[in-house]
């Protein structure tokens, strides 16, 4: 079965509007607030091929469908739109990591706690010195705020697995260098594999030095979470380029 524009452009919608709503997504809602310039019932038939296709599913108690893995790395992959920070949550971020710029740790341990305060998620930094490797975690009960984990199983694997510290941070740190997205069952076993993870790498003076990252459900809202995490790796790679005599002249 072809995956037509027709049936990206309806993935795509029922992905945005899921992100947002956490609500399964039914034809006469996309009708109604997407112009697609197709009838419901056409609508219908396309999502009805999308989920034969492995891209949606069929809760047993909506008439509404919601998004699967692998709609999501499509998402990502294809589909979702560049998000462009505001000034002002630039501008936050830039003043908030010149903060205590000659400690490395705290700098880094204050970037992590921004960054779960802009995206509401679990946050996460590691710092790699020598052979040694500190992993920084915080907002660990902003998760909760998502309905996804009211789920009493979900939330004790997310506990269990922050109990694991050692092994998470191995995986994080095995993570490849850049920006990173693993979605679902991309994730290990042991690592929350009905979440979603995405990590960025930073530099201290053009060395690698760790990552910075979120853990949340797999309806997150990729392209903006992206773009933060981008900006503020990017920024702290600048930020500490800084040479003592540049930062005085400031």
């Amino acid at each position: 079965m072809e995956l037509t524009e027709r049936k990206l452009r309806i993935l795509q919608a029922i992905v945005s509007d899921f992100i947002l709503t956490a609500e399964p997504v039914g034809s006469r809602t996309l009708s109604r607030k997407y112009e697609m310039g197709i009838s419901p019932a056409t609508i219908r038939n396309e999502m009805a091929d999308l989920e034969e296709m492995g891209f949606l599913s069929h809760p047993h108690t909506s008439a509404g469908r919601v998004p699967s893995d692998k709609a999501y790395r499509l998402y990502v992959n294809r589909l979702m739109d560049k998000y462009e920070l505001s000034e002002s949550a630039k501008k936050k971020i830039r003043s908030e990591l010149k903060v205590n710029i000659r400690e490395l740790e705290r700098t880094i341990r204050h970037a992590s706690e921004l960054l779960s305060e802009l995206t509401n998620l679990t946050s996460f930094a590691t710092v790699e010195d020598m052979c040694k490797v500190q992993l920084f975690l915080e907002g660990m009960t902003r998760i909760f705020a998502h309905p996804e984990f009211n789920n009493v199983e979900r939330a004790k694997r997310f506990l269990a697995m922050v109990d694991r510290r050692d092994d998470l941070t191995d995986t994080l740190v095995r993570r490849e260098e850049g920006i990173t997205i693993t979605i679902g069952d991309e994730n290990s076993e042991d690592i929350m594999p009905d979440s979603s993870i995405i990590t960025a790498t930073y530099h201290v003076d053009g060395k690698f030095v760790g990552k910075l990252g979120v853990i949340g459900p797999t309806r997150m809202k990729y392209s903006e979470i992206t773009s933060v995490i981008d900006y503020m790796t990017k920024n702290l790679d600048r930020t500490f380029q800084l040479k003592e005599g540049d930062e005085d002249e400031r």
